[in-house]
């Protein structure tokens, strides 16, 4: 009788394990950037549904791993996640978030400096203190 319960009980399990790895499968393959607020929690929630399908026997390699992280990057990251595709070896997980990591922090500054105001003065024939005809080099 205790045999039984215990196969039953295995049995159980096992289903629930096939079932949880489908789900997580799914939500692996459905990851994307755009909802998460930075490169760190995006990688962060990657890796942490590659470590969950790994406890449950089905482990996520890093090749698998990256080709994920490259497919779900915004637009803005094209550029290097065409860089991580073009090595002969993928490069592990790790370097790939620094890459990323390192891309997000250039890409904030370019937009700070976007954002900031930048005063230009215009030059035209009124504001230039000179009238029509002239110029500073005539004597």
């Amino acid at each position: 009788m205790a045999m039984a319960t215990w196969n039953r009980l295995r049995d159980i399990f096992q289903d629930n394990e096939h079932s949880h790895a489908v789900t997580l499968e799914l939500e692996f393959s459905l990851v994307r950037m755009e909802d998460f607020p930075n490169v760190s929690t995006y990688c962060k929630k990657l890796k942490e549904l590659a470590d969950q399908l790994h406890n449950i026997g089905a482990p996520v390699t890093n090749n698998r791993l990256i080709l994920q992280l490259v497919a779900g990057l915004s637009e803005a990251y094209n550029g290097i996640g065409t860089l991580l595709l073009q090595s002969n070896l993928l490069p592990a997980f790790y370097q790939a978030r620094s890459m990323l990591t390192l891309e997000e922090a250039g890409l904030a500054k370019k937009a700070a400096i976007g954002a900031s105001p930048v005063i230009m003065m215009a030059s035209s024939p009124s504001s230039s203190g000179f009238q029509d005809g002239e110029s500073s080099h005539e004597v």
